[in-house]
């Protein structure tokens, strides 16, 4: 298989796992508790033990982004070459599409459905802004100690993300997409959609800034 074929297709599967992943353990909480605190518990573990798993597996790959916003920056800093970008941006985006829809079958969902959840506010404009400059920063400043140091981090990244963020650090624009097809306990209503897809862009102009100079 061609080096672009195999970019493709992790980029692919690994973003269509992880949506999986973020839907899937959020439905199922939905399932077994009416408890809020639980279910983002639930959805945190999941979430960050299956990025762990994934950069893992992908990372001698592709890199392991499943993040537009990550191979933007990559692309910008000259560890991805831009003639690759558009290939891994189509695949992430296709492979989140393609997770939201196989978890809410899982479920017993609508195939695609779209999400009532109101997640706006300019609070939560910013903690998006600073979820994503993090997420961007952490990737970059644990590179070079090798692809299980970048899989930990990224991982308890985004498990403390949930937390401690009021927009519970989506910071990805695929996976926000994604998750607007869902109408769960993870969902995004599809008005509120730009506002955190523009956040996270402006996190990652910020994060760029920060890494030219730290790294």
């Amino acid at each position: 298989m061609k080096n672009k074929q195999k970019f493709f297709l992790a980029e692919f599967i690994g973003s269509c796992f992880l949506v999986m992943i973020i839907v899937g353990s959020g439905l199922m909480a939905e399932q077994l508790t009416k408890d809020v605190a639980i279910r983002l518990i639930a959805n945190t573990i999941a979430t960050g033990a299956g990025l762990f798993v994934l950069i893992t597996v992908f990372a001698d790959i592709s890199g392991a982004h499943f993040n537009p916003f990550v191979s933007i920056a990559m692309t910008y800093t000259g560890n991805l070459k831009s003639k690759l970008l558009p290939t891994y941006v189509i695949a992430q985006i296709l492979g989140c599409l393609l997770g939201v829809g196989l978890a809410n079958f899982f479920f017993e969902h609508e195939i695609y459905e779209l999400s009532s959840k109101s997640r706006d506010g300019i609070y939560i404009f910013v903690s998006e802004i600073v979820a994503t400059l993090g997420l961007i920063i952490i990737i970059f400043g644990s590179m070079k100690s090798g692809k299980i140091t970048v899989a930990a981090s990224v991982g308890l990244y985004i498990t403390a993300g949930y937390w401690f963020t009021s927009s519970t650090s989506f910071a990805n624009p695929a996976v926000a997409i994604a998750r607007t097809f869902t109408d769960s306990f993870t969902g995004i209503n599809y008005l509120n959609t730009p506002f955190y897809i523009i956040a996270e862009f402006l996190g990652m102009i910020i994060a760029i800034l920060i890494v030219k100079k730290l790294f």
